[in-house]
């Protein structure tokens, strides 16, 4: 049955947005899937721009003195840093009268799922960026393959304490098609007690390191951005919003995707964040 008028269209196109935002932008976005992503949206409240960052290398550790001695409180000063919601990001498109009158849903339906993508590709591309800018450890140097490369990033977070737990890496098509899968020891991972490292040509985990492949432009192809537990932070001050407008002498309505973001890294030259950049 097709859709008789305008206020239906609308009504159609609010509940394939609800659906797909989630599903779309959350599953597309490698950067918020990584637990290196420290997700602190639930600390923004109305009105706020930003959030105090607390730099993780601040505190030290003070020898106990059994003679009463005092030791020196650490004064943590949450302003040295701080994370800004300053990502405005739209994605905006028009449906004509004609367009809705006639029932053109699935159109629209895909113009917001490919909006979506392309907003998740945004974040991707503003998180690894951060993540570029305040890395601790840059290796330019080619490695023999990509399991050395993988092992020199291990090494590299152990000497700096990085947390074992929960490392990921967001790895460049070229170094996981090429540096990576090439390797006989990750294609028969099956033959060393699991094939959990391979699935379906995505690799899971190798060295207690989980890998992401990232078609971000802030990802090197031929490389890789680890980052360790809580390497970043990244808040959205709103969810993605949708707008319409109705453009009556115009014979339109104008719609928009619009999301309201910020990462910050949580050190500054942040130990727990490696690039792997093979010149």
């Amino acid at each position: 049955m097709a859709v008789s008028g305008n206020t239906e269209v609308a009504v159609t196109i609010q509940k394939v947005v609800s659906s797909m935002v989630t599903r779309t932008l959350i599953q597309n976005s490698v950067a918020l899937a990584m637990p290196g992503v420290w997700d602190r949206t639930g600390e923004v409240g109305p009105g706020m721009d930003r959030l105090d960052m607390i730099q993780l290398a601040e505190l030290t550790e003070q020898t106990v003195n059994e003679d009463g001695t005092a030791m020196t409180p650490q004064t943590i000063t949450p302003g040295a840093a701080q994370l800004l919601l300053d990502q405005h990001k739209s994605i905006p498109f028009s449906v004509t009268k004609r367009g809705a009158l006639q029932s053109k849903i699935a159109l629209v339906s895909k113009t917001i799922e490919n909006g979506l993508r392309t907003l998740a590709a945004g974040v991707d591309n503003y998180v690894f960026a951060q993540a570029v800018a305040d890395a601790g450890t840059t290796v330019t140097v080619a490695a023999a393959d990509g399991l050395e490369a993988l092992r020199d990033l291990g090494e590299a977070f152990d000497a700096a304490n990085v947390p074992t737990e929960l490392r990921s890496a967001a790895i460049g098509r070229t170094f996981m098609w090429g540096d990576l899968l090439s390797n006989n020891n990750v294609i028969r991972a099956n033959e060393f007690g699991s094939s959990d490292p391979v699935r379906v040509a995505q690799i899971a985990n190798i060295y207690g390191i989980s890998l992401y492949c990232s078609n971000s432009t802030s990802v090197p192809t031929d490389g890789f951005i680890a980052l360790g537990h809580e390497a970043l932070a990244f808040a959205r001050q709103r969810s993605v919003d949708f707008e319409d407008e109705p453009k009556i002498l115009e014979q339109r309505t104008d719609y928009a995707l619009t999301h309201l973001f910020g990462a910050e890294s949580t050190a500054a030259s942040n130990p727990r964040i490696y690039v792997y950049d093979p010149v």
